[in-house]
């Protein structure tokens, strides 16, 4: 049974170290570390390296970093590693997203949205360091062809039709931490020269094996480095107490990475040691911890019944982890934010679900992560709770309470249909069961998983406006997509998705010959050892992880407006072919015109839409989300797996709504699309029961990749019994009904007015935005405005 939490106390939330922390790290200026860019261009300019195998240029350039960044122990610090040389910063990738960022580097602490601190000094020395990469970094070295390597960085730059992100890296993965905390890394090299010396020398797999050895030492170097500034800092300390806590994180840092993990406290360091260094190895913020509370449940225990650790010290322990993730940031320029809107998150810890065997999860140290999440509210890490059929009341009741008390974390997943779902694609029950998500809502096994879940996002409804405009865009005479007939000759509904189709497989075909290029590049250019070391499959088969060595290997593609293109695809039905109220020559007309038409525009906007229980509606979105699927599942990756549906949309349903003409359900040119799977703002208006219904109509067998959908509550529907009663009714609900993931967003509408308002008053206001959490004031203000006009359901049904 797990720990109630009436067995911690309730100062717990007032803990002063942990107070401070928060504090420090909320309050510090976001900034771009400049070390990173320098180490790593520094080790590919010195000429003794440059004909070195990439794999091994890799490993050398990550155990620079690692050896050679400053690092720092805060005041008051009990889990101890600093992402950046910033309080809280980001690092730049030249080789990956460096050339692109030059056009912000002057303008990054001026700009209004996320702006990022970074001194005269630096930009004029990355202006020294970064041109180097001109011709290196990796969207350039994708294509040999010069045209097609310029079509590409030029679409990706406007991003109308859809975007690559792993043109900055892959990195969506939850490593196995399980196996580095069992066994650490001097066993794993142990193992790894085994391998080794069975394999002929300066064959693949043996320059494999050595570039993972070459950077578990650096990892374990790392960790040592942080054990000798402890020890001098303790040999400094005047304050008994603090000179106690700094010999016991030396005495952790000599043990860990390089040894295995003994106590609770060793457990948690080794992970942010590695946490730390995967961040560095490849561009990204979605490494994930994963599932905490299990592979750290032996250690927990251990400690309890040894007498060495209090529940109390636990919490401690995990909210100073937790409180470390957000000392982290992505840098991003103007243009990559008009996607990634706010100060994106993906450091996924997942708590609760089922054991491998099938067996309830739930134990003492998943409820203590609950509330750690509840108490502290920070940006990050992303929390999620998977919920099953048997999950005890104590834990359903807390996340409940959670909720209700509007802290919007965590995201809830439901195991009965995510398992089903990872085992019809090719997942065992087993590593179906031990799923944990990555970076936004994508499930994958903890350990096993290489599935760049955020390989890239589509703009579906602009493939509409193609089709309806023989594949050219509203108002271009350019043909952006395929020749398709006139509307002249479209006589039914199945001729205009025929149309629709076509434009569809077209921009897939499309987005996959760039895929290929960019995962191509990624195995020849930008191989990840470190990764390798801590996926399953690739050290046993001497393959990177790039190249297709974990145990799956799927890409996750999203399908972003589905609702948006079904609703469309509905009011041309209804309005052209049923009703007859208008021709598809006059509908396309007005489109075209963004419907001047102030009646037909009120018409369009009253017909049913998807969200309101309404069949005939919500088969459209159904049609739009099988038929992706469908023209997905063509194509594969070039690592040997699938292309898999996902139903989120980070930001990018505002900024490719920003890109599309209007649209036949009432929709203007550059309106926001629907966040994920939700329906559009202000259009389900028949209550939470019939915005259930309508979401479980759809088949989630088909979205593997994950969904993500977002439901907002006014806070003052939930007070009370009552309200509490009726939010865990829903949620209970929905899941029994076949629903896959579901976000709960309890906010007061006023505050969020008073926030983008006065954002001084509210510096650390967090929201859900799409599958996971930022605070309000880094999203940008179009993205603040598609938040408050989100729809807000009351418990009961209207």
């Amino acid at each position: 049974m797990p720990l109630s939490m009436t067995d911690i106390p309730e100062a717990l939330d007032q803990n002063l170290r942990v107070r401070q922390l928060k504090r420090t790290v909320q309050e510090a200026p976001p900034a771009i570390c400049t070390e990173r860019a320098h180490i790593w261009t520094r080790y590919h300019r010195d000429p003794a390296n440059r004909y070195k195998p990439v794999a091994i240029q890799m490993a050398e350039a990550l155990r620079e970093v690692l050896l050679q960044k400053s690092i720092r122990i805060y005041p008051d610090e009990l889990i101890v590693g600093n992402f950046s040389s910033k309080r809280v910063g980001g690092s730049l990738y030249p080789e990956l997203h460096g050339i692109p960022m030059l056009e912000d580097l002057f303008k990054f602490s001026r700009r209004p949205t996320n702006p990022l601190q970074i001194t005269r000094k630096e930009q004029w020395a990355l202006l020294k360091t970064i041109p180097f990469w001109v011709r290196r970094f990796l969207a350039y070295r994708s294509y040999s062809s010069a045209y097609k390597r310029w079509r590409f960085i030029l679409h990706q730059l406007q991003g109308h039709f859809y975007l690559i992100n792993e043109s900055g890296g892959i990195s969506h993965l939850a490593p196995d931490y399980e196996m580095l905390l069992r066994l650490g890394t001097d066993t794993l090299v142990d193992r790894i020269t085994a391998r080794q010396d069975r394999v002929e020398e300066d064959a693949e797999p043996y320059i494999f094996y050595a570039a993972v050895k070459i950077i578990a030492e650096g990892l374990a170097l790392f960790g040592e480095r942080y054990a000798q500034l402890a020890e001098q800092m303790a040999a400094r300390e005047k304050n008994a107490d603090r000179k106690a806590e700094l010999d016991g994180i030396a005495f952790a840092c000599r043990q860990v990475p390089r040894k295995p993990a003994r106590t609770f406290q060793e457990a948690l360091q080794s992970v942010l040691f590695a946490q730390i260094a995967l961040n560095l190895e490849s561009l990204d913020n979605s490494i994930c911890p994963g599932r905490m509370d299990q592979y750290l449940y032996p250690y927990y225990v251990r400690d309890i019944e040894s007498g060495v650790l209090t529940p109390q010290q636990a919490w401690e322990l995990v909210a100073a982890f937790s409180i470390k993730m957000s000392e982290i940031i992505p840098v991003f320029s103007a243009r990559l934010t008009r996607f990634h809107g706010g100060m994106f998150n993906g450091q996924v810890v997942t708590v609760g679900g089922l054991t491998s065997d099938g067996h309830d999860a739930i134990n003492d140290l998943s409820m203590i992560f609950l509330d750690v999440m509840n108490t502290l509210r920070m940006r990050q890490p992303n929390y999620h709770a998977r919920i099953h059929r048997d999950a005890p009341p104590e834990y359903l009741d807390r996340i409940r309470d959670i909720l209700a008390d509007g802290s919007n974390s965590p995201a809830l997943y439901n195991d009965d249909v995510i398992v089903e779902t990872m085992s019809r694609q090719g997942y065992t029950l087993e590593d179906a069961r031990n799923y944990t998500a990555v970076g936004c809502v994508e499930p994958v096994s903890q350990g096993k998983s290489f599935a760049s879940t955020d390989a890239a996002l589509v703009n579906v409804p602009i493939l509409l406006e193609l089709a309806l405009n023989q594949g050219r865009r509203f108002g271009s005479q350019w043909r952006s997509g395929a020749p398709t007939p006139p509307i002249a000759q479209m006589a039914c509904m199945a001729d205009v998705t025929a149309a629709f189709e076509t434009q569809l497989r077209q921009q897939l075909a499309r987005l996959v010959e760039d895929l290929h290029a960019i995962e191509t590049a990624n195995r020849r250019y930008h191989p990840t050892p470190l990764t390798s070391m801590l996926l399953e499959g690739c050290l046993a088969s001497g393959v990177c992880s790039t190249a297709g060595g974990a145990r799956y290997n799927f890409s996750g593609i999203q399908c972003v407006g589905p609702a948006d293109t079904g609703d469309a695809l509905y009011a041309i039905e209804r309005a052209v072919f049923t009703d007859g109220r208008i021709t598809l020559a006059e509908l396309v007309s007005q489109l075209k015109q963004n419907l001047p038409d102030d009646t037909l525009y009120a018409d369009l906007r009253r017909l049913e839409k998807f969200g309101n229980d309404a069949p005939h509606t919500d088969r459209w979105t159904r049609y739009v989300v099988e038929t992706f699927d469908r023209a997905l599942k063509r194509h594969r990756n070039t690592r040997g797996g699938a292309y898999v549906t996902g139903l989120y949309s980070v930001t990018a349903h505002q900024a490719f709504g920003r890109s599309t003409g209007a649209l036949p359900h009432g929709r203007r040119r550059g309106e926001a699309f629907a966040s994920g799977i939700a329906p559009g703002n202000g259009l389900d208006r028949k209550g939470p029961t019939a915005l259930l219904n309508s979401v479980n109509r759809l088949d989630f067998s088909r979205t593997a990749n994950g969904i993500n959908f977002n439901i907002k509550f006014d806070q003052h529907t939930l007070r009370g019994d009552t309200g509490r009663r009726a939010l865990q009714s829903l949620i209970k609900t929905y899941f029994r009904r076949g629903g896959m993931q579901m976000q709960v967003n309890v906010l007061d509408p006023e505050l969020l007015i008073r926030a983008r308002n006065n954002p001084g008053a509210y510096p650390h206001l967090l929201v859900r935005v799409s599958g996971y959490s930022a605070y309000f004031n880094d999203l940008t203000p179009a993205m603040q405005a598609e938040i408050i006009q989100r729809r807000q359901l009351g418990v009961r049904d209207r």
